[in-house]
């Protein structure tokens, strides 16, 4: 069975773009060690003319290691958050719910194909391969799926087919932002990001990783994330921490993220919108700005657009581009409603949904103009070229940090609502760990701006980080090193009116 996923959050805040100087201290600080997990498909992977998600090669220790798979491939989605995987696989405690293992009942569902996936969470070892040496473990609760059901209008997912395949299930989602049918999705549940152990190494990886057509670099270096633009994300105000089933293994992971914001472009017209980079689907999903209805129709063999009736799949000659500060791709739709030909990051097809807000699922295909990498801790994604892709359909160009929309709205009306009038001054943003912070030149005070300003903050942080911080909060960095909670970032938002 191929499983795919398409998270879409409810995003409140624009992202802001912050390109890594050379010689810079602005940006985040990584760890000392990173280790490589291949991709057992690598070869097609990197082959623009093949459509397929990455694989990796994983397993279990006994008890929970199966007597027919104690190590087998599975498709890796940054589209979802979870390692769900039924009995062939893995092998649950014999006492079950009555083993200190288990965590608690638990679901997720993959939007694109309306599959729902019902089971208990139990906390357990998770080995991950390099050929068949076992180079990193983690420790997080997996999903151990007993039943497999369809969302009522359920794209493609057929409930006469699905009942059966609970035992057969094996997905693994390394994602973030949780979102639409994953009220479960939490860092603790990302295997990247709970290492326990590396082999040959005492030391463990700061929580992030980077991607390429090749494999997986499991923690962030300051060697290995050299070149990266990095676009900043702005917190996930939920869930919160009462809704996590176990804390993760790392205090810098008490956060979540937004998905990454950009200018959405569809046949000329333009709109803010999110960007889900997703592996787990060669098929787009599009929600296009206001005022664009892209004609549909029926699209390639095995396009997820088809399985909608009637089909939603974008018309030939469709024009998508998507533009960050610091890069930008496109494509057009190609013959038969499918991919365009000679370009590497257009997926099969584009499914054209209709949701509040614009949303461009990129499918793997962006793996094909760029290496991504995300930062956990400090809330990044990165952007680096490959040289793959062709010029006109794939631009790498970084750029200083910015801020627009909702949340640049706030640190505007905080400056003088909080009293820290900055006297028309410019303002500027920056960003050190847990802050992201916004001061001018004029404000009063002795911290963190370059002449030790007074500055607006929101933390990214946690009571087990330091400082201790509530992530989501906004502070006042003031005089003398102090620091004012000033309360739920929410709230804030909705008094100034940003939201």
């Amino acid at each position: 069975m191929v499983l795919r996923s398409d998270v879409c959050a409810v995003v409140l805040l624009v992202g802001s773009v912050f390109a890594l100087p050379a010689t810079g201290n602005a940006g985040p600080a990584y760890g000392a060690v990173s280790v490589t997990v291949p991709f057992v498909n690598a070869a097609q992977l990197g082959d623009p003319t093949q459509y397929v998600s990455p694989q990796l090669k994983v397993g279990f220790n006994s008890p929970n290691a199966t007597g027919a798979n104690p190590a087998f491939n599975v498709t890796m989605d940054t589209g979802s958050v979870g390692f769900i995987v039924g009995s062939s696989y893995f092998a649950p405690p014999a006492n079950g719910r009555l083993d200190s293992s288990f965590i608690g009942p638990g679901s997720e569902t993959l939007t694109s194909s309306g599959i729902i996936f019902t089971g208990d969470w139990y906390k357990t070892t998770v080995n991950l391969y390099s050929g068949n040496t076992v180079v990193a473990t983690s420790t997080i609760p997996v999903l151990a799926v007993t039943q497999v059901s369809c969302e009522p209008n359920a794209r493609v997912c057929n409930p006469n087919t699905i009942a059966g395949t609970a035992p057969s299930t094996h997905y693994f989602g390394i994602g973030f932002s949780g979102g639409n049918g994953l009220p479960q999705g939490t860092p603790d549940k990302n295997a990247f990001l709970n290492v326990t152990s590396i082999s040959g190494s005492s030391l463990l990886p700061s929580p992030g990783y980077i991607l390429s057509t090749q494999g997986v670099q499991i923690g962030l270096t300051s060697s290995n994330t050299q070149g990266f633009a990095l676009i900043k994300l702005e917190p996930l105000l939920a869930p919160n921490f009462s809704q996590w089933q176990t804390a993760p293994a790392s205090a810098n992971l008490l956060t979540d993220w937004q998905h990454a914001r950009a200018t959405i472009t569809v046949n000329g017209t333009s709109g803010t919108g999110s960007i889900l980079f997703d592996t787990g689907v060669t098929t787009g999903f599009l929600t296009p700005p206001t005022g664009v209805t892209p004609t549909t129709g029926a699209g390639p063999s095995g396009a997820e657009c088809n399985g909608s009736k009637p089909a939603t799949c974008a018309v030939s000659g469709t024009k998508i581009q998507v533009s960050f500060s610091v890069a930008s791709f496109s494509y057009t739709v190609g013959a038969n409603n499918g991919p365009q030909s000679g370009n590497p990051v257009s997926p099969v097809a584009v499914s054209v949904e209709q949701h509040s807000a614009p949303f461009l699922n990129t499918t793997v295909r962006f793996l094909q103009a760029f290496n991504y990498s995300y930062d956990a801790a400090n809330g990044f994604i990165g952007l680096k070229a490959t040289g793959v892709t062709p010029a006109q359909y794939a631009v790498y160009t970084p750029s200083g940090l910015t801020l627009s929309g909702a949340f640049q709205c706030f640190f505007n009306w905080a400056q003088g609502n909080f009293g820290l009038s900055s006297n028309g001054s410019q303002m500027t943003t920056n960003y050190s760990w847990p802050y992201t912070y916004s001061y001018s030149s004029s404000m009063h005070g002795l911290r963190y701006g370059p002449n030790g300003q007074t500055s607006i903050a929101v933390s990214s942080g946690s009571p087990g980080t330091t400082p201790a911080t509530t992530a989501n909060d906004v502070y006042i960095l003031g005089a003398n090193g102090q620091t004012t909670n000033e309360g739920a970032l929410s709230g804030w938002l909705s008094a100034a009116g940003c939201q």
